[in-house]
């Protein structure tokens, strides 16, 4: 990991690198991921070479490492993805990261460069799932390529410098016997909540920010039986289900024209009108849960939200 202290010197290099694309009018979009991190890998070592001097405590490989995750990556935020102790990742401004791990809340000790590196992180992230985040739309919801929850805010509304929070995604399906094991619920609670789904009782799950609501409706819905229809509802896909007739919706935010916003409200509705055995949507925060409510008692029993 780069050390704090040679900050400035990766914010040299990454601004040199900038402008270095921007002189040679390198378009570096249409380029694979490999290609893209082989040409860049290429033009930071020609700028560190031409640094007139490195400090005795610089090493060039790791400062290289650091820039091009920062330039083409997710920066200091590489390691912690790889990291399986840390569930969620929470950079406040640019020089300021926390986590959590096992249930405790850390300082991180890397930072960003700058707030410009950690505006380029998000649109990085946004940009291929068709999202947008600028100052007229200074929010957003996302998510990573392996299915990690991305929340974002910049300025003007992030008055300290751009947010960016990861809820990372579970590599590994945890089941009911997971959940006794760590003590989350008894024998009894789960082959009663099993009995629950089977015989088409609706479930509703509630609770606080990472209190483990949607993983415990992933435990849930993977009792639903295999010959069933799911139809699965989410502003940011998140559930894990195998069943083999699913479908997968996603709601989305509207355009820069403020055109082709795609409620969670308009995804339950259109549902009903996919034959659906079993509606899953995973938050219910407006409207829908009266679309919710209505598809529950009209012949979509079974449904978990």
């Amino acid at each position: 990991m780069i050390k704090e202290n040679l900050v400035p010197l990766r914010t040299l290099v990454h601004e040199q690198l900038l402008q270095t694309i921007d002189l040679r009018r390198r378009d570096l979009t249409r380029m694979s991921d490999a290609e893209l991190r082989i040409e860049t890998g290429r033009l930071v070592r020609e700028i560190v070479a031409g640094l007139s001097e490195l400090p005795p405590a610089a090493d060039r490989e790791e400062l290289i490492g650091a820039v091009l995750d920062e330039a083409i990556g997710l920066g200091p935020l590489e390691h912690l993805l790889r990291d399986e102790s840390v569930n969620e990742i929470m950079v406040n401004r640019h020089d300021e990261i926390f986590i959590e791990r096992r249930g405790r809340i850390e300082r991180y000790g890397q930072v960003f460069s700058s707030d410009r590196a950690v505006r380029g992180v998000i649109e990085r992230i946004v940009a291929p799932l068709g999202r947008r985040i600028d100052e007229s739309s200074p929010m957003v919801d996302a998510r990573l390529k392996d299915g990690s929850r991305v929340n974002a805010v910049i300025a003007p509304l992030a008055l300290r410098g751009s947010c960016l929070t990861i809820r990372k995604f579970a590599r590994r399906r945890l089941g009911f016997a997971d959940l006794i094991h760590l003590g989350s619920l008894s024998a009894d609670m789960a082959a009663f909540l099993e009995l629950c789904v089977l015989h088409r009782r609706n479930v509703i799950i509630s609770g606080g920010t990472g209190s483990g609501k949607t993983t415990f409706l992933n435990v849930l819905s993977s009792c639903i039986p295999a010959g069933e229809r799911i139809v699965t509802i989410e502003d940011a896909a998140e559930l894990q289900l195998h069943h083999a007739n699913l479908v997968s919706l996603e709601a989305r935010p509207a355009n820069a024209e403020g055109r082709g916003l795609v409620s969670i409200r308009d995804l339950v509705r259109n549902s009903l009108r996919m034959r659906p055995d079993r509606i899953v949507v995973g938050e219910c925060r407006g409207g829908e849960a009266l679309d919710m409510l209505q598809a529950m008692n009209t012949g979509h029993e079974g449904s978990l939200t």
